[in-house]
């Protein structure tokens, strides 16, 4: 797959919810009320625009949305975003979206005069390879809450500084 045939966008488009749950879906990662959740945060950017307090960044490979992020500031926070979603088409992964996608936030971020980026995921086995991710890219594990999510499903909570303090 040569680079130039990757196209990066920020502007999110009518079409781009069904996208999103069809990347989410595909993964074989989230339960249906999480795919909901990804689809709701895109529908709400295209309802109210800004101020929805979401940004996304989609990757497309000829013309179809292959991957996608979902960050934010977070609410009461001056200088720290949560990266809500970061999902690849399963049909598209290895392909390096991920880290192109998560380069692009970190410039985002810092553009918009944030510090840091916060990442929540599953400490299941099934994450590994997302919480390898993490760490490749020089996220840092800060917490880890025991039986968060559900029994023996961990909270994991890595975090980047991407501004100058």
């Amino acid at each position: 797959m040569k680079k130039e045939e990757i196209i990066l966008r920020t502007d999110i488009k009518a079409t781009d919810p069904s996208a999103i749950e069809r990347i989410v879906n595909s993964t074989g990662f989230f339960r249906p009320d999480e795919i909901k959740v990804a689809v709701e945060l895109a529908e709400e950017r295209l309802e109210k625009g800004a101020d929805s307090g979401y940004e996304f960044v989609f990757a497309e490979i000829n013309h179809q949305v292959a991957a996608y992020v979902c960050f934010g500031l977070i609410p009461c926070s001056l200088i720290s975003y949560d990266l809500y979603w970061i999902a690849t088409d399963k049909d598209f992964q290895g392909l390096g979206l991920g880290k192109l996608l998560l380069q692009k936030t970190e410039e985002m971020v810092k553009s918009l005069g944030g510090k840091s980026i916060y990442i929540e995921t599953s400490g299941k086995e099934l994450y590994a390879p997302t919480q390898g991710f993490y760490l490749r890219n020089n996220y840092q594990l800060k917490v880890r809450m025991e039986d968060f999510y559900d029994l023996g499903d961990d909270k994991l909570v890595y975090v980047k500084r991407v501004g100058d303090f």
